[in-house]
């Protein structure tokens, strides 16, 4: 049996020092020299996490960042939330080293959800792997990407058998949860489901600005001052068509704002140096009596090619919406 310690990664503390400085109390703070802004969620990455973002699958495997570097209330420790998965630095000896949280097992206790051991198989063959660590299987296109993705580090032991789950945009899938992730069948093949964004806290995922990252880690703060629907944020609003040429018309969409509230709205524009700088809209929206937003903007001939994001902001609610989407010449 293999320790559970593989679920984080060392690194040496040599190494890991180029990347870390430490601040007054002893708590932990990236170094500023290597720090991307992702306009696609409005947060930072930088720093031992990103170093451990990059040589682990990035954006493919976790997704991108939801939040700033925090502090966690419970242990003190410095956390990062990204969409599919939770980065956590501690200390151990005189090493610094990142653990990948358990958001599947958080995410099914939240929800108040087991699932029971099974029997190992009387007959195991190449197309099947039994865990006795916790009495679950895996196999098919789940073993597969399992086994070729670093399985054991990055997602842990099986936590349920495969099984069809209901989306809220009502498809079944197949899932199957492991303990720090979930693994779902898409029309792509497999995929890891967005459960970061599920348990990040609500106060630590408001979008930042861009060229102003925080110079260290962030107090947590209280949830119960976005539990309103003032403080909500929804990374969900939708630009489409997601990719166009420079000088298109196109539409966003986003629900949840106050009936009959305008909404300000501004683009993150990409810049040369890999930063963004923000381009308000000359006009506002107003939300329709259901809460519902859809408007029509029209970007320049001249733009530059690249990510961007348009925000909409409701000026009563303070609710924040961010779309993605991305410009491209066409050949």
């Amino acid at each position: 049996m293999q320790s559970k310690q593989h679920g984080w990664l060392k690194f040496l503390v040599g190494w890991l020092l180029s990347a870390l400085v430490v601040a007054s109390g002893g708590i932990p703070s990236q170094a500023q020299t290597v720090v991307s802004y992702y306009p696609q969620t409005g947060h930072y990455l930088r720093g031992a996490f990103r170093l451990f973002w990059e040589q682990n699958g990035g954006l493919g495997t976790f997704g991108y960042p939801i939040t700033e570097e925090y502090i966690r209330n419970q242990d003190g420790k410095v956390i990062q939330y990204f969409e599919r998965a939770r980065f956590e630095l501690r200390t151990v000896g005189s090493e610094f080293v990142i653990d990948l949280g358990m958001v599947g097992a958080d995410f099914l206790k939240v929800q108040g959800i087991s699932f029971p051991r099974i029997e190992e198989p009387a007959v195991v063959s190449n197309a099947l792997r039994y865990f006795p660590e916790t009495g679950h299987t895996i196999r098919g296109a789940f073993k597969t990407f399992w086994e070729t993705k670093n399985g054991q580090i990055l997602f842990g032991y099986p936590l349920s058998e495969e099984f069809n789950e209901l989306f809220p945009d009502g498809k079944q899938r197949t899932v199957q949860y492991f303990e720090r992730a979930r693994f779902e069948t898409q029309p792509k093949g497999t995929s890891l489901g967005l459960l970061g964004r599920a348990l990040a806290p609500c106060q630590q995922v408001m979008p930042r600005p861009a060229n102003n990252p925080p110079p260290n880690p962030l107090p947590e703060g209280n949830k119960e001052g976005c539990q309103t629907p003032d403080a909500s944020v929804n990374l969900g609003g939708r630009v489409y068509p997601e990719v166009s040429a420079p000088g298109t018309t196109l539409g966003f969409e986003a629900r949840g704002y106050k009936a009959g509230e305008l909404i300000s709205l501004w683009l993150n524009v990409p810049q040369p140096d890999g930063k963004t700088k923000p381009r308000s809209l000359p006009y506002r929206a107003t939300a329709a009596k259901d809460g519902y937003v859809l408007i029509g903007f029209r970007t320049e001939t001249t733009d530059p090619e690249g990510n961007w994001s348009l925000v909409g902001q409701g000026l009563e609610s303070k609710k924040v919406v961010l779309a993605p989407f991305r410009l491209k010449y066409q050949p």
